[in-house]
């Protein structure tokens, strides 16, 4: 059996084992949520993007991964700092809304690019390891939808969390299309 058979496969699930650089201690020079949600969906575009210019060869699969690893590690490190991160008052709440809300489309592109690729994924035999990392993917973006709407404020919370709703429905679609 070729190594770049059996490393493909075993690569993919990199992303399993990926755990963030906490930074315990908040303070006026840490990254702020809006930070983190900014910085989530640049990897989130740039992780659309190597998924969009894949060519579908074996080979192509290792930016995916490195993409794929990188979007898990920056969403933990964005639930490390919302939990790190004082209450929002409303003017931090709104600011939060509308980086979530160019979060929302770019997850939803993304997502939408990843299931139009599916067919490569098959050919390699991986879509079963794309299953798994969109679970772990939603899993991880759950847990920063719920560090960031516990500091939004609570006459919020219920807006923000029809904000955040549309994510968490473009990961079930992505991961029916991908069990289908």
């Amino acid at each position: 059996m070729k190594f770049t058979t059996l490393f493909a496969p075993l690569a993919l699930l990199a992303p399993t084992f990926a755990s963030p650089i906490i930074n315990a201690s908040a303070s006026a020079d840490s990254p702020t949520i809006v930070d983190a949600l900014t910085s989530v969906n640049q990897t989130t575009v740039k992780f659309g993007n190597v998924i969009a210019n894949w060519n579908g060869g074996l080979l192509g699969t290792v930016p995916v991964l490195a993409e794929s690893t990188a979007l898990l590690v920056t969403v933990k490190k964005g639930t490390s700092i919302a939990k790190h991160s004082e209450p929002l008052d409303n003017d931090g709440a709104l600011a939060v809304a509308g980086t979530t809300q160019s979060l929302v489309a770019s997850v939803n592109t993304t997502l939408t690019t990843l299931i139009e690729a599916r067919p490569k994924f098959d050919k390699l035999l991986l879509t079963p390891i794309i299953v798994l990392n969109l679970k772990i993917q939603r899993d991880a973006t759950a847990d920063l939808s719920e560090a960031i709407i516990a500091k939004v404020p609570e006459a919020l919370q219920a807006i923000a969390k029809n904000l955040v709703a549309p994510i968490d429905q473009s990961f079930a679609i992505a991961i029916d299309a991908y069990e289908a």
